[in-house]
């Protein structure tokens, strides 16, 4: 995942055929600033441009892109330039992700056999709420498109207004992208710690804070620092590790974009209670805790988002404890792997993939069994169709025995503390 920063004030970075993008913006000024030079690119590269305009009109988006350097007239009378508004864009009702998979790679096709070098789409995807597109199926589409797409000739910008979208919608299509495009302020107010915030609050919050990119295998710190600062994450993945006295290592919690990390500890006011390390380069915000304590302070709204987050891990902890006690191994891990599918799992024609960096010693830990069970499980459930792991990724073949497994129906959360069946039987 690669987040830029601010597209109006950094520009637009260039692409590469096969990019999957996802650019939050805030307002029409961001949109045009990034549309021109995209449009732009992929005519200079010898590719065929179809734009999807909904939230602007056809006449906004000629003037955008005449001034990002487009000769929008010849462009069009070439074949090289289309505008498509949202009927003409997308499937006719009701909506399904598959045929829309299929259209546009059809419209890849069609720009090879025109002897274009591929296709670039920029989409206004606020046609899908024009549709309209249930959220779930706009998720399923997001991924199916990223994975039909590859590493081939069509580059696509899929552009979201925030405000016309649930953050956990934005959350979710974030983690169905190799590329995001966003501004700090929007990232902000995607994180559960900072909804509901002004426009100027949130860049008081983003003026207190600094930017720390961490490679991957480095970290943000270790267990037994003190607990001086807390982060949010806007690019890559983090793992919080937690060692016991005879170095054995169990990993608590793997992070996402946008969701903070180091707050429990920094908040109150104990040393590191588990390490942070990068699964991947990753990219986070970070405040010092005398300027955190002194905003949320001043920010009621922010103050109870701060409590709900610390219950909630506290919550997490709890039911990971139950599980340890009462629940065999294989639930444990059929578990695991229906959370991580949750939070970043993202639907494919074979199953969900969840694109995760962790070995069989990293899945031990989070399952809190041992490496040798893992490998024995993960073989089982491989030649039974269920699920197979490899070190970048985790593919779910059969979402429903998984969820059979955990003991919970496909798509629905775990069950809360208290709420597990009796235990049964090892």
């Amino acid at each position: 995942m690669i987040a830029v920063a601010d597209v109006r004030t950094r520009g637009f970075e260039e692409t590469q055929p096969g990019d999957h993008i996802v650019f939050i913006y805030e307002d029409t000024a961001e949109l045009t600033a990034f549309v021109g030079p995209f449009i732009k690119e992929g005519l200079d590269r010898g590719e065929r441009c179809l734009y999807v305009f909904d939230d602007l009109d056809r006449a906004e988006v000629t003037e955008a892109l005449t001034a990002g350097g487009v000769d929008v007239t010849r462009e069009i009378q070439r074949g090289a330039l289309l505008l498509m508004n949202a009927e003409e864009y997308s499937v006719r009702s009701p909506f399904d992700p598959l045929k829309m998979v299929e259209l546009n790679s059809k419209r890849v096709a069609e720009a090879g056999s025109m002897l274009f070098s591929g296709l670039r789409i920029a989409a206004e995807m606020t046609w899908a709420l024009r549709a309209p597109v249930p959220e779930a199926a706009l998720a399923e589409y997001e991924s199916i498109l990223h994975e039909a797409l590859g590493s081939g000739p069509a580059t696509i910008a899929c552009m979201y207004r925030r405000g016309r979208f649930k953050a956990a919608v934005l959350q979710r299509v974030i983690s169905s992208h190799s590329k995001a495009i966003a501004g700090d302020y929007l990232y902000l107010n995607l994180s559960a710690l900072f909804q509901e915030l002004t426009r100027r609050d949130s860049e008081r919050f983003l003026q207190s804070s600094s930017e720390r990119r961490v490679p991957k295998g480095g970290f943000y710190y270790h267990q037994g620092d003190p607990a001086t600062e807390v982060f949010m994450l806007t690019a890559g993945k983090v793992k919080t590790i937690r060692a016991d006295p005879e170095g054995r290592s169990t990993i608590l919690r793997i992070v996402t974009p946008t969701e903070t990390f180091g707050g429990v500890s920094a908040l109150g006011g104990t040393p590191r209670l588990a390490s942070a390390q990068a699964l991947e380069d990753s990219r986070a915000l970070v405040w010092d805790v005398p300027t955190i304590l002194r905003d949320i302070m001043s920010h009621p709204a922010v103050s109870l988002n701060a409590v709900h987050l610390m219950a909630r891990r506290v919550g997490e902890e709890l039911d990971r404890a139950q599980d340890l006690a009462t629940s065999p191994v294989e639930r444990r891990l059929a578990r695991l792997l229906h959370r991580l599918a949750q939070s970043m799992g993202r639907k494919t024609p074979d199953g969900v993939v969840i694109e995760v960096s962790l070995s069989g010693e990293d899945l031990a830990a989070l399952a809190s069994t041992t490496p040798s069970t893992v490998s024995r499980i993960l073989a089982g459930w491989k030649r039974l169709g269920i699920a197979g792991a490899q070190r970048d990724r985790i593919l779910l073949q059969d979402q429903q025995r998984i969820a059979a497994i955990a003991d919970v129906r496909a798509g629905e959360d775990l069950p809360k503390t208290g709420r597990n069946k009796p235990p049964q039987k090892k």
